[in-house]
């Protein structure tokens, strides 16, 4: 649910009409929310979080405590397909000249696995690559099958792609964040609890126990990442912590914490539309 900040600052690039990048790389809930963008369809993912995801099925703490899926992800993507549905006509024409990197984690080798999706993957393929990359395993509780192949949320191995953008070529990265710069995860007894639950997917548990220095070591290796590659790296990241968290369900504050996002994105778009425009002439 903090991805409604994410939302907000790709809305604002919509609005000053910056969107065509050379790649894009989504991991967890911001897969959803880039390809969203890349349809041009601005609005599309804050109606997504302040309705569909405030639907009294989508989140139930009963029906996980009962064995079920706090997050039914199944229920969600099938919605999406029927009355949230991406426009795959101006999606695929975006991606014509490049590419959809989607951030999935395999269940079996721990490993991340990169998706491609460009503008001749099949729907259904899109559709399995964008659930897995969600399907965290404390709000999700199987993996889900891609090509056959059981996957999991993208964040447990690979939460800030930089290292791949910058492997395929990029010497501009612009990563958006949910959580202040100055942030760093710690370990704490409910993800050793979930990892425990975990011992059937060995990788899978590993990943949950180190999940902090995993995020941890993710952050501070991208600006190392870049000084060493002259890349250039823009973060954007909320000034202080959201006022949404995970399951938050009140549309009050995701709707504050997407104008947090979109004044911010909105500001940052701004300044790179002056370097084009600068680089240009």
């Amino acid at each position: 649910m903090r991805g409604v900040f994410t939302a907000g600052v790709l809305d604002a690039f919509l609005d000053k009409r910056l969107r065509h990048f050379n790649g894009y790389y989504g991991v967890s809930s911001g897969a959803l929310n880039l390809s969203s963008f890349i349809a041009g369809q601005r609005g599309h993912s804050l109606n997504i979080y302040t309705n569909l995801c405030l639907d009294p099925v989508f989140i139930n703490i009963m029906r996980h405590i009962r064995g079920g899926n706090l997050f039914d992800l199944d229920w969600f993507f099938q919605k999406i397909a029927q009355e949230s549905a991406l426009s795959f006509r101006r999606f695929r024409h975006l991606l014509i000249d490049c590419q959809f990197t989607v951030v999935n984690t395999c269940v079996e080798s721990g490993q991340p696995v990169y998706q491609r999706i460009d503008d001749k993957t099949p729907n259904g393929l899109i559709n399995d690559v964008l659930k897995a990359s969600s399907a965290l395993p404390m709000i999700y509780r199987n993996p889900v099958l891609v090509d056959g192949q059981p996957m999991s949320d993208g964040s447990l191995s690979d939460p800030l792609p930089v290292q791949k953008a910058i492997n395929d070529g990029h010497d501009q990265v612009i990563v958006i964040r949910t959580r202040p710069e100055h942030f760093r995860k710690k370990i704490t007894t409910a993800s050793r609890l979930l990892a425990w639950q975990q011992r059937i997917s060995p990788a899978i548990g590993r990943l949950i126990k180190n999940c902090h220095t995993t995020y941890n070591q993710s952050i501070e290796n991208a600006q190392t990442l870049a000084l060493k590659n002259n890349v250039q790296l823009i973060q954007i990241a909320p000034e202080k912590h959201l006022k949404t968290s995970r399951s938050t369900r009140q549309r009050n504050l995701l709707v504050s914490d997407y104008h947090h996002g979109y004044t911010l994105g909105y500001q940052i778009a701004e300044q790179l539309t002056t370097l084009v425009a600068t680089t240009e002439s």
